[in-house]
């Protein structure tokens, strides 16, 4: 049996499979059958900016909800049902349950503020580390890129100032420089990133004429883009990665750990066929390791990244890539 054991952030992980936050992990019965199914470590459900600053008696009025493409939770107000009190519970409940399983906390957040400081309590509850979702996305023409970079790496560094626990930082892929943006995430403290945050996606109904959502789970197709940056960040960024959105099977895992990831976000695919995918996906990459030659994930993180890459413009010239496959 090959060995799937790794380390992110200073943690062990029995594997390299992450659960992501959702629906699945916002009660401790689910975090629990995350466990028992051999996650290497799990994320909370998100705890939104919102209900922290509601906790704190902030005025709610005025917030953007246009920041919050991702959050199908926010856009309907049931997030707001929920309180701060019952997430540091889920934290205590949770940790008696899953023995040495890594447990992440998760605030799903725009921007810096005095919310920063429940990350303090998070970690007095007992939460392993703590991922912060940043899901903001630009609504006005007169803010540029170099403020929304800014205001980013603020979040990360008022986070830092509340909490010695680990940080991942998850977010989207639209930002004019990745790598920058991520190496100022090591500069403000974090520990490692989060390759890419699947944001919500919504549609129009025309029946009704109005807003609505549309493919809530990620196809097994999506991972690429993660894959892409994975390769293109490890060892450049002086932070940890974490490949997030479209791993569904064995095979895509350890294409991005082959990129240089530490471990990957897993969420979809158990919504779509049960926790005991995650034994199967296990049980897979166990297979694939041994078939190409290796005893464990040691000597597979990075050996294909851009930084060991014989040819390193084709991970960086698209139009390359596009004559080298013949499509045009």
């Amino acid at each position: 049996m090959a060995d799937l054991g790794t380390y992110l952030m200073g943690l062990h992980l029995k594997n390299p499979i992450i659960v992501g936050a959702s629906g699945l992990t916002n009660l401790p019965e689910g975090v629990e059958k995350a466990a028992h199914s051999g996650a290497g470590a799990i994320v909370l459900k998100s705890l939104f900016e919102e209900q922290i600053l509601a906790m704190l008696g902030q005025e709610m009025d005025g917030l953007d909800i246009n920041s919050y493409p991702d959050a199908e939770a926010f856009i309907s107000r049931t997030a707001w049902e929920e309180s701060t009190d019952e997430y540091l519970k889920l934290i205590d409940d949770s940790k008696k349950r899953v023995g040495d399983v890594p447990l992440i906390a998760s605030i799903n957040c725009v921007g810096p503020g005095n919310w920063a400081s429940f990350a303090k309590r998070i970690e007095e509850a007992g939460a392993n580390a703590l991922e912060l979702n940043i899901a903001y996305v630009p609504f006005s023409p007169h803010i540029s890129g170099h403020e929304i970079e800014n205001k980013v790496l603020s979040t990360v560094k008022e986070a830092r100032q509340a909490t010695k626990l680990p940080i991942m930082v998850k977010i989207g892929s639209n930002y004019s420089s990745l790598p920058n943006l991520v190496h100022g995430f090591s500069r403000e403290g974090a520990n490692a990133v989060v390759l890419f945050n699947r944001f919500f996606r919504f549609d129009f109904n025309l029946n009704t004429m109005r807003l609505s959502g549309v493919q809530p789970l990620s196809s097994e197709n999506e991972y690429h883009e993660s894959l892409r940056w994975v390769s293109i960040l490890y060892k450049r960024a002086g932070i940890e990665l974490v490949s997030s959105t479209g791993i569904h099977s064995a095979e895509a895992a350890i294409k991005c750990i082959l990129a240089g990831a530490s471990a990957v976000e897993v969420c979809s695919i158990i919504y779509q066929k049960g926790w005991k995918v995650i034994g199967s996906i296990l049980e897979e990459m166990n297979s694939i390791i041994e078939s190409i030659g290796y005893s464990s994930l040691d000597g597979l993180q990075g050996k294909l990244s851009a930084i060991n890459a014989e040819k390193p413009e084709e991970y960086l010239r698209l139009q390359y890539i596009k004559a080298l496959t013949g499509i045009y």
